[in-house]
């Protein structure tokens, strides 16, 4: 494949441009993440239900996910981004807006397949990014995606106490967002696919399962923060529908510094450490999180599982592109498709659980996914 470049600094400029792409995906995430409270009470949703909500977001992005592979190959990752980018901006607004039900979960099934879509997209056209700069970039994309979900949390916990969370202050946000959209579209890289760069789907197995169920754990973590990190800290600690969004907040911080740092940790201290660090870490913040009833140390929970989830699936995904007779390309492709199913169908199991006993219990029981990836670090060593 080819890139297809105007002029010299159009990989720098395609790299901010992408960069500003995680960033707006993220900042949808934490918007959502910040009215979930508000959209449960608004259309009036017990957690079961509410479970059911989520898992028709993991529905339409589990749907949309193998489509978007065919589709980045015949019309390139640049157009789908962004034409998946716009829908996922509208429907964001949509989905914090609506309250009757059959709607409500209408527009949860479009919101999760367009984000599926700018997630592969993405993400492919981050990759295309960096094999044309030569340079290790992946981990500070997924930086530019936390910070993105830090803004959001934090903007939609200022938009709920302007009482403004009847989803008017989202729509105001998804209007910037597509404005910012076309004003980074024509610096986002293109690469001209070869007619055989077709998408197939082919299960995963072997050491490409394993990485990838490892990838699933901690994408499991980080979609249940996203989902029930609030309902959390109102349900343990009393907080308001406000202070209770902040909580994502502290998650989100705290991964984007340790992934915009991760490149430079993995190099001093080697990847196995990093990995092992990460696991204790997650393991810890969960606990502490599910077991406070103080808004500080939840937070503080939160905090640290952001720290130890930050650098765990680039080191697994840059293992699956070093994977013994697979293409870098196939190997990281398979454990990244298993590894979001948990980001997608985490939250769905956690809202199960809680229906059955409660979220503190559903949430502690997750912090066992960081011991079991502290386990198996292993797997990422060089060599």
């Amino acid at each position: 494949m080819s890139a297809v470049l105007p002029h010299t600094a159009s990989i720098p400029a395609a790299r901010w441009a992408i960069s500003s792409i995680f960033f707006l995906n993220g900042a949808g995430i934490g918007l959502w993440a910040a009215h979930v409270p508000v959209v449960q009470a608004r259309a009036g949703l017990d957690t079961g239900v509410l479970g059911l909500l989520l898992l028709t977001i993991a529905a339409g992005a589990m749907a949309a996910m193998p489509v978007t592979g065919w589709l980045t190959a015949r019309y390139s990752t640049r157009k789908v981004t962004l034409c998946a980018g716009f829908i996922f901006a509208i429907m964001t607004a949509l989905l914090t807006r609506s309250s009757d039900i059959v709607p409500l979960f209408l527009i949860a099934f479009g919101f999760g397949a367009s984000n599926g879509a700018m997630d592969v997209a993405m993400n492919a056209n981050a990759s295309e990014v960096e094999t044309a700069r030569g340079v290790p970039t992946m981990s500070s994309f997924h930086g530019f995606f936390s910070l993105g979900g830090l803004a959001g949390a934090a903007l939609g916990g200022l938009l709920i106490g302007l009482g403004l969370g009847d989803g008017s202050g989202t729509l105001l946000t998804s209007i910037v967002t597509m404005a910012a959209f076309a004003l980074v579209a024509r610096h986002v890289l293109k690469v001209a696919a070869h007619a055989d760069a077709a998408s197939h789907f082919a299960l995963p197995r072997g050491p490409a399962l394993f990485l990838g169920l490892l990838a699933l754990l901690c994408m499991a973590v980080e979609g249940a923060l996203v989902d029930w990190s609030a309902l959390l800290l109102a349900e343990r600690t009393g907080a308001t529908a406000a202070s209770a969004a902040l909580g994502y907040s502290a998650f989100s911080i705290a991964m984007a510094a340790c992934r915009f740092a991760g490149d430079g940790l993995v190099l001093r201290h080697g990847a196995q450490r990093i990995m092992v660090v990460g696991g204790l870490a997650m393991l810890a913040g969960l606990a502490l999180a599910a077991l406070s009833t103080v808004y500080a140390l939840t937070a503080l929970g939160f905090a640290l599982v952001g720290l130890g989830a930050a650098n765990v699936v680039p080191l697994i995904f840059g293992a699956a592109a070093r994977l013994p007779g697979m293409s870098a390309g196939g190997g990281l492709a398979t454990a990244a498709t298993v590894g979001y199913a948990g980001f997608l169908l985490g939250p769905v199991a956690i809202g199960w659980i809680a229906s059955r006993s409660n979220i503190a219990i559903a949430l502690g029981g997750l912090s066992l996914a960081g011991l079991v990836i502290a386990l198996s670090s292993s797997v990422v060593k060089r060599g």
